[in-house]
């Protein structure tokens, strides 16, 4: 007997190989939502085709944690996006989706495809609430350039009575008459004094009011008094306000 057909006798004969692995079973989910934006009420419509496989449960189980997976990682991506950069949102979703690592839900992404859309209505209304956001930025800075103009008046002009007269004089030359009086002296007296009767007065009603309130609803009172000054630019006032 040969070494070979001691072998063979000893070993047995050879086995067969083990067929391959079939491959992962691809399945295809698709799904629609609405995802918010940095505006309240105005949302994007979003479609999602999913091309994914199980690691482990059911078909159901994964296409639900597919779903939330997905959905809840496009939430996070357009809540601070603006409606009107549609294009932008479609491309990031597009990239970042399918990088998603669902391996921890028993799942894989083999890939997504994403369809982003807003409503025209919805559009309407942002253009309508920006168009107002930018009205009311030149409102108030046209508030802002009266309220500058008056001061300047008040302590630069008429709290000068050889100011005030020159500026008269500039703006109404053909009238010298009131320039012979003393109204000039009279407006800068008033104008510099200590402060009209009523003061003590609203300053009275002021600490009744607030002496009603308790520490909570005080503080907030004297934050919006604060930003009040503020806005009639008494930032020093505020800073009063906010230390008691």
């Amino acid at each position: 007997m040969g070494l070979f057909e001691f072998l063979r006798d000893l070993l047995g004969p050879p086995q067969a190989a083990l067929p391959p692995a079939p491959p992962p079973m691809i399945r295809r989910s698709e799904f629609t939502d609405q995802l918010p934006s940095s505006m309240a009420g105005a949302a994007f419509d979003v479609a999602i085709t999913a091309d994914w496989y199980l690691l482990g449960g059911t078909a159901a189980q994964g296409e639900a944690a597919l779903r939330y997976c997905l959905l809840h990682a496009a939430r996070g991506m357009t809540e601070s996006a603006e409606v009107t950069a549609l294009t932008l949102v479609e491309a990031e979703l597009s990239y970042r989706l399918p990088l998603l690592d669902l391996t921890q839900s028993k799942i894989s992404l083999a890939g997504c495809t994403v369809s982003v859309t807003v409503q025209p209505e919805v559009r309407q209304a942002v253009t309508l609430a920006e168009q107002l956001r930018r009205n009311l930025v030149v409102q108030q800075l046209e508030q802002q350039l009266e309220q500058a103009q008056l001061r300047y008046l008040r302590e630069q002009v008429l709290a000068d009575p050889a100011t005030a007269r020159t500026y008269w004089f500039k703006h109404h030359p053909g009238s010298l008459e009131p320039l012979l009086g003393d109204q000039f002296e009279r407006v800068a007296a008033r104008l510099t004094s200590s402060g009209s009767p009523e003061v003590p007065a609203i300053a009275a009603v002021v600490h009744d009011f607030l002496g009603g309130l308790d520490e909570d609803e005080r503080r907030y009172l004297l934050a919006r008094l604060g930003d009040v000054f503020v806005s009639f630019d008494r930032g020093d006032l505020a800073a009063r306000v906010l230390d008691h």
